[in-house]
């Protein structure tokens, strides 16, 4: 009997609940604008680095307003180009020159600049979105290639590796200045350094240089010569000049009176073989 009423009992499932389709509907448009919500928010966000000014612009223009450093909410359609108002330091190396002897260098120069924030959007309108490191490599470095190239030529191989650095630096600087400072990028200060030749180019340095030492060697002791020389004139004079001022001083009188002042008292003085007899108190 068991057995059979056991086998008779039959399990109740729960029913299941319709599901509601407008609630999960809504669910998932909520995230979505959620989700989309967040991304326009995170495209909207500008951060402009320290020590830079952002120019913002869209496809409808360049805006007048430039961004300082800092976080900006900008429209998600607006881009920026950052530019550095701080000192920035930009190595260009292998520059080649030429002497106005016609030989030619590599050198290697080291730039300080930072960019005007007055005329950043003017940069911005002649160069367009180009970044800083592409202005570096294109339009600074052609400048900085030509106001090099106008110095050095101006002088000898020799003059370039010695004696007019200093004026080649001060010509160069004065070039970037005068070339760069209304376009926007002010050259605080520049390093070049030692150029370098060829192995044809170092040997005639070399043998130039060589001569150049003993030249100045030969005129130095040439120097000393005629300095010695004049000196020896000069004593000279001075002596004839004394002479003959002593010979005019030498009275009758005076030779009298030396005579006397080197006397011993020992008379009389025999002077000769005659025995002349010299009163010295006549």
């Amino acid at each position: 009997m068991n057995s059979s009423s056991t086998s008779k009992v039959k399990t109740v499932r729960p029913a299941k609940r319709p599901v509601n389709r407008k609630s999960l509907l809504l669910t998932t448009i909520i995230g979505t604008l959620l989700l989309l919500g967040a991304l326009i928010l995170f495209m909207c966000i500008e951060k402009v680095p320290q020590g830079y000014q952002a120019v913002i612009y869209s496809v409808t223009g360049v805006k007048d307003q430039t961004k300082p450093a800092g976080w900006h909410i900008i429209s998600p359609l607006d881009k920026a180009v950052h530019y550095p108002i701080r000192t920035q330091t930009k190595e260009y190396q292998n520059l080649n020159v030429a002497t106005s002897d016609g030989k030619n260098l590599d050198m290697d120069i080291s730039v300080n600049y930072h960019v005007d924030p007055t005329k950043v959007v003017k940069i911005f309108n002649k160069f367009g979105n180009a970044d800083i490191e592409g202005l570096e490599n294109g339009f600074l470095r052609t400048r900085v290639l030509d106001g090099l190239r106008q110095s050095v030529a101006k002088y000898s191989v020799i003059e370039t590796f010695g004696v007019k650095t200093s004026e080649i630096k001060k010509a160069t600087l004065d070039e970037l200045q005068n070339n760069l400072t209304d376009q926007g990028f002010i050259v605080e200060d520049i390093a070049i350094s030692s150029p370098k030749a060829d192995a044809a180019t170092q040997a005639a340095i070399d043998e130039r240089v060589k001569a150049n030492q003993e030249l100045e060697r030969a005129k130095t002791d040439r120097a000393i010569a005629e300095q010695n020389a004049a000196k020896k004139k000069i004593e000279a004079k001075g002596q004839a000049e004394a002479n003959e001022i002593l010979d005019k001083s030498l009275t009758n009188k005076i030779i009298k009176k030396q005579m006397i002042d080197k006397w011993d008292g020992k008379q009389p003085i025999t002077i000769g073989g005659e025995g002349v007899i010299v009163d010295v108190n006549k």
